[in-house]
């Protein structure tokens, strides 16, 4: 048998060239460049204005200025979708100018008599007095470029992660059909019945886990009729197909048995919390690797 060594061949084969990567320098240009500026220097902007509110007030207005900075992180965190600290360093250098820019035009305004400048406490012992406009200036710089740079970059790294944690586990939920809920006490079989098919998936989970089956994943199918649990037992797969059906009919059978052909399953479970019809107890009895379990038998599953 001869081999052929084409050039053609040999290129085809050849792994592709992974993409270079890219310098520090770069990566800080393009997320530069990523910015969503306009938004970013609105919420600065606001953000400025409301610190110097404070900031030219009394001293307990003082306090609460040092808020206003993680408030607008916090806020821009959840509304840009990447590029947390570039954004937050954005926000507050642009806050730092625009607050200046405020005292400038206050201060001004002082020194022309149409406002009288704050009383600010220059000196941490002594008592606030009324001060110049160099003295403004001086203690906006030294008290605001430690306020205003890093707390918003802060507020928009934490708020940043924390809404994409929450869209993850969104689209998570979405993707799976909807989510599992915390069933109440069950004492009888009537509770068991009442239970609605995501309490019935977390029952039953619980239930297994302590029978000694790994949970792995979950989905609801067939528009929400059935919820399926995947679980491995001693190394092997499961299928757990749970409903609420006041008659579970056959088709839920069949329809399992697609499912496992489909993903090279070869262990099943019918869960439900009502009762099987017989066609359906018939067919489950036909098929060895299909156990059918129906409410009475689940209940008396969880009280042994």
């Amino acid at each position: 048998m001869s081999v052929d060594t084409r050039p053609e061949q040999r290129e085809q084969s050849a792994p592709e060239a992974s993409t270079p990567r890219l310098s520090w320098s770069e990566r800080v240009v393009g997320s530069f460049k990523r910015v969503e500026w306009q938004q970013t220097l609105l919420i600065a902007l606001m953000m400025a204005i409301g610190w110097c509110a404070l900031f030219l007030g009394s001293s307990i207005l003082q306090i609460l200025a040092g808020i206003v900075p993680v408030m607008a992180g916090l806020y821009l965190g959840r509304r840009v979708k990447g590029d947390w600290l570039t954004h937050g360093l954005v926000l507050g250098v642009a806050g730092f100018f625009f607050g200046l820019v405020v005292v400038l035009i206050y201060g001004g305004l002082g020194e022309a008599g149409f406002v009288e400048l704050p009383a600010l406490q220059i000196n941490p012992e002594g008592e606030p007095t009324q001060v110049t406009m160099q003295e403004l200036l001086f203690f906006y710089a030294t008290f605001s470029v430690f306020a205003l740079i890093p707390f918003p970059a802060f507020g928009t790294v934490m708020s940043g992660r924390a809404e994409q944690r929450n869209r993850q586990l969104q689209q998570e939920v979405a993707e799976r059909g909807g989510r599992l809920e915390r069933p109440g006490v069950v004492r009888t079989l009537e509770d068991l019945r009442g239970l609605s098919l995501p309490q019935l998936g977390s029952f039953v989970l619980n239930l297994y886990r302590k029978k000694g089956f790994e949970f792995t994943d979950y989905r609801f199918t067939d528009k929400d009729k059935h919820l399926d649990l995947d679980m491995v037992y001693e190394g092997e797969a499961y299928i757990l197909r749970l409903t609420v059906a006041d008659k579970v009919r056959p088709g839920t059978l069949e329809s399992l048995i697609q499912d496992m052909r489909r993903r090279s399953i070869n262990k099943g479970l019918v869960l439900t919390s009502t009762e099987f019809t017989p066609d359906a107890m018939k067919s489950g009895r036909d098929r060895k690797n299909i156990i059918l379990i129906d409410g009475q038998t689940l209940f008396d599953i969880s009280e042994s």
